[in-house]
Formats: C-alpha cells, sequence, structure tokens
C-alpha cells in the first residue's frame, strides 16, 4: 500500500512538473477581462449619464462593462371586476420610457468613442409583482417589485421590447392541453365574464338604432310608418363594452397576474424560458436583499401612501431552472453561495442529472452613483475570454469561465489558474469546464498571486462539492498541486474556489466539473 502510494506521488511530481512548465490554461487560452456587470445610468434613476459611466469605467481600468437600466418601473392596479379597464398606473423612468432602440443606440455610439472598453447593452428585467389590501381600504401595498433579473446577451430591440412582464402586457395565457371542458370549468369565471361582456356589447350595439312604426290615419285609411331612434347612450354603452372586449383580448385566462398574491416561481420562469430561447443570459440580482419603503401615491380621489415591500429571494435559485446564474457579490453569498449552500444544492442537481444547465456565479456592481468613483472595482467579475469582443465575452460567461471579486480583492488578488488534469490521460480543464476522468487520481493546479505586498496572508479553500478538501495560505503567490485520489461517488463533482475567511469570503470561482469517462 505504501508502495503504491509513493507511485503515485513520484508519478504526480514528475506530470505536475510537466504541466507547470509546459501548458497553463490562463495563459495559453484566455484573455482575462476585469468587468463591471449592472450599471444604472439616468435613464432609470442613476446618477450618471451613459458616457460619464463610460469614463470612470475607463478612468478605474475596467475591461468590459455590461449596462443594466430597469426595463419598466410601472405598476397598474385595476378595479375590479373591470381590472382591464378602470386601472390607475404609478411609473418611474426606465427603459421603457426612454425607449430601447435609443438606449441601445447609445449604448452603440459611445462603444466607439472608447474602442478599449466592451459595452454591453442589457436591462435589470422587472417582471412581476402583485398588490395587497385596497385603496378604498386605505391599506394598499406593493410586493415583489423588487425581485430582478438581469438579462443580457440578446439580439434587436424587438427581443428587448416583448420580455415578459406584467407591464409589458402579461407574462402569457393559459392555454387548453387535452381535456377541454376541464379547461372551461377551470376557468368558469373568466369565461362567463367575457359571455356577460360580450352580450351586453351585443345588446346595446342593437339598440343604437331601433326600428319601429306607428299607424298613421290617411284619408280613413290606416296605414304603419317606420321611423329610426338613434339613441346616444347606446352608442356609449357599446363603446365602454366595446373597449372592454379589447382589454380582455385574446380572450383566455392570464396565468399570472397582478391580483392574486404571490405566485411562487412561474412569473420569473416565463422570462427565463423566454430569455433562452432566444440564446441570452439571465442572472438573479440581488437575490439575497430585502427592500422596504413607503411611497406616495395619487390615485383619483384616493391620494395616500404605499408599503412597497420586498422579501429576499434566495429560493429563487432552487425553484428555478435554465437560467445562466445568480450574483454572488454582494448580495448572494449568506444562504446561496456558501459552503453547502443552495448554489451547492443547484450544482448537485445538475450532476445528478436534474438539471440541463450548471448554474454561475457573476458580481454584481450594482452601481447607481457614488461620491467615490473607485466603488466600480469593489466588485468585480474576472472573465476569461477567447477574444476581446462582446461576443467574446458573452461566449465566456455563457461557458462559466470567470470568478467574481468584492472588497477590492479584485485590485490586490489574482487568480492566473485553477484547472483540474487526467494525470493518465493529460486531459484539462478550466474553470467552468468538465473533465473527462479515465480513473482518479485528479490533479488541481492552482495558481494565485498578490498583485501587492501583504502583510497579512490571506486564506484559499478549496472546495470537492460541498466539503473542505484543502486549505492554502496565500501571502504573495501561491502556485501548487493537489492530488485527489478519491474515487468518484456517482458520475459527476465539481471543485471550486473561496479565498478570505471561513465566515466572510471575497474571491469566489465557478466551478470545474470532473464527470466520468
Amino acid at each position: 500500500m505504501k508502495r503504491a502510494m509513493k507511485y503515485r506521488a513520484i508519478t504526480f511530481l514528475i506530470s505536475s512538473l510537466f504541466f507547470f512548465n509546459s501548458y497553463s490554461q490562463a495563459d495559453q487560452k484566455y484573455i482575462r477581462l476585469k468587468t463591471g456587470i449592472h450599471f444604472d445610468s439616468k435613464v432609470s434613476g442613476g446618477s450618471y449619464t451613459m458616457a460619464e459611466l463610460a469614463g470612470i469605467a475607463s478612468s478605474y481600468g475596467l475591461d468590459a462593462i455590461i449596462v443594466t437600466d430597469h426595463d419598466n418601473m410601472k405598476v397598474t392596479y385595476g378595479i375590479s371586476p373591470f381590472q382591464n379597464f378602470l386601472k390607475f398606473s404609478i411609473e418611474e423612468n426606465s427603459i421603457s420610457k426612454y425607449g430601447i432602440e435609443n438606449y441601445l443606440q447609445e449604448i452603440e455610439q459611445i462603444s466607439k468613442v472608447y474602442p478599449d472598453i466592451i459595452f454591453i447593452p442589457g436591462v435589470e428585467a422587472v417582471p412581476f409583482y402583485y398588490w395587497e389590501g385596497s385603496p378604498f381600504n386605505m391599506n394598499l401595498s406593493l410586493r415583489n417589485w423588487h425581485t430582478h433579473m438581469l438579462v443580457f446577451g440578446l439580439t434587436g430591440a424587438e427581443a428587448y421590447n416583448n420580455l415578459p412582464s406584467i407591464a409589458n402586457g402579461g407574462l402569457g395565457h393559459k392555454k387548453p392541453s387535452g381535456d377541454f371542458m376541464k379547461y372551461i370549468s377551470e376557468n368558469f369565471i373568466h369565461f362567463s365574464m367575457i359571455c356577460l361582456y360580450l352580450i351586453l356589447f351585443l345588446l346595446a350595439a342593437f339598440s343604437i338604432v331601433r326600428k319601429s312604426y306607428r299607424r298613421r290615419d290617411i284619408t280613413h285609411i290606416q296605414k304603419k310608418e317606420y321611423i329610426y331612434k338613434f339613441s346616444w347612450k347606446a352608442l356609449f354603452i357599446t363603446l365602454i363594452f366595446g373597449y372592454i372586449l379589447y382589454s380582455e383580448f385574446p380572450f383566455l385566462p392570464v396565468k399570472y397576474d397582478q391580483y392574486h398574491g404571490n405566485q411562487g416561481a412561474g412569473p420569473f420562469q416565463e422570462l427565463i424560458d423566454y430569455v433562452s430561447a432566444k440564446n441570452g443570459l439571465t442572472f438573479w440580482a440581488h437575490p439575497e436583499v430585502a427592500h422596504t419603503e413607503m411611497q406616495p401615491v395619487k390615485f383619483p380621489f384616493l391620494d395616500q401612501t404605499i408599503k412597497i415591500e420586498t422579501e429576499a429571494y434566495p429560493q429563487m435559485v432552487t425553484e428555478t431552472k435554465n437560467y445562466t446564474g445568480f450574483c454572488i457579490f454582494w448580495e448572494g453569498m449568506q444562504t446561496i453561495g456558501c459552503p453547502g449552500g443552495l448554489w451547492d444544492i443547484a450544482l448537485d442537481e445538475y450532476c445528478s442529472g436534474f438539471r440541463a444547465k450548471p448554474v454561475w456565479a457573476i458580481g454584481e456592481l450594482d452601481f447607481e452613483g457614488s461620491n467615490d468613483l473607485s466603488q466600480v472595482t469593489a466588485t468585480n467579475t474576472f472573465i476569461f475570454a477567447k477574444e476581446k469582443s462582446q461576443a467574446g465575452v458573452l461566449e465566456a460567461i455563457r461557458a462559466g469561465r470567470m470568478y467574481a471579486t468584492r472588497d477590492f480583492t479584485g485590485n490586490r488578488i489574482v487568480l492566473d489558474d485553477f484547472s483540474a488534469y487526467d494525470m493518465r490521460t493529460e486531459r484539462s480543464a478550466f474553470i467552468g469546464e468538465t473533465l473527462l476522468l479515465s480513473s482518479p487520481p485528479v490533479a488541481i493546479h492552482l495558481k494565485i498571486r498578490s498583485i501587492e505586498n501583504n502583510s497579512r496572508p490571506t486564506t484559499v479553500y478549496l472546495y470537492k462539492n460541498r466539503d473542505l478538501v484543502k486549505t492554502f495560505r496565500l501571502q504573495n503567490v501561491i502556485d501548487e498541486w493537489f492530488v485527489d485520489e478519491d474515487r468518484l461517488e456517482g458520475s459527476m463533482c465539481y471543485y471550486r474556489i473561496l479565498v478570505g475567511s471561513r465566515d466572510y469570503q471575497t474571491l469566489a470561482t465557478n466551478p470545474i466539473f470532473v464527470r466520468k469517462y
């Protein structure tokens, strides 16, 4: 047994020297791009214009920025049972108000002024909200308005204009599948109201002009004389119910609306599926943030202050599927990105075949405005792209080749390599990639260096699935190998790196997957 272990150690030493001297994934294949994700401009309430944001990003050395203003900031409250007809709206600045064509055009023009920075347009999507209480009882509250997703990588204005949301006209309709009578019975009230509107519309329409007759005595001979009466009242009622029917088109019940409480992950899955079908990218924004504010509103004759409240939504990471990832920093590390958290659950599901796609993590800047402009480097995502271009950045994000930093860690520490190797076949995999393993062991190469002299060493943690397997101490440079001789449980596992302390990490990589060959 000892002889076998010694043989493996010698084999590893020879292999590691060969790999180290001849091959480095990051240096040989990729360009590292320091990226700021989630900038808000004046288009949707930020403090700076798009041009000013570009100048700030250039001054602080960002290679790429992804601008994601709010796609819409409009909420509507309708009076039952005519919720699509008797309705009132509250709207704040957004891309929808500014014009998506103007938005995309402006970003394209600025990218020509700053050719060294890659500009990628996107949106912070607001697909769903719901109401509680009533304006008549003075207890109206707006819920889940700040449950957001970052969406980018779509092509053309139309794709962004048609993002599924309540503000954009709805999140789809319930359609019959199979038993038609069951479909009708389940939505009986909806179809009954449509029939009632139609009957009232027809009755009013046929009453606009009414034909009647009267008898006239002409030379002692009675004759019938027909007359036509026009009714303005009937015309008015016809127009009202005509508009109500128009507002209900296509007359099918909606899947989700703002009047039936919290409807779970469904509305957001609609958005994810739409973007995924168009090869776009979706990330859960600030998933561990709760939001509460009081805001005065002016409904006709019902001026009042409403409560706007959104609870944190980390559970969405496991309750939805086929999205690209989530924002781990700042607000995604307490219950999602921490070891054994919801991210590990989602990654385990992918390894077990219950998810079609892995879940990636990014750093979310959420830069709206600050007196300290250096905040644009407080939280960054370092992307390993095959080329320095918009297409190169999107491909790298889609593939998960990136790591996230916060607390300006990206200005102090650089991750040069995190790779897994099959020692027998010399196959390798970098961050976000999958290694096809012929047989254990798996060799992990890690290279991290400090840009500035660190008086206090930093701890680097290597995790296999949710288990800590190795700890390193970073003073100036770590350039080490770790050999995992354990047999692969199941068909796939993954490794990921965290840097910081056990209770507070400031750097997180995406995983490397290892699959049985």
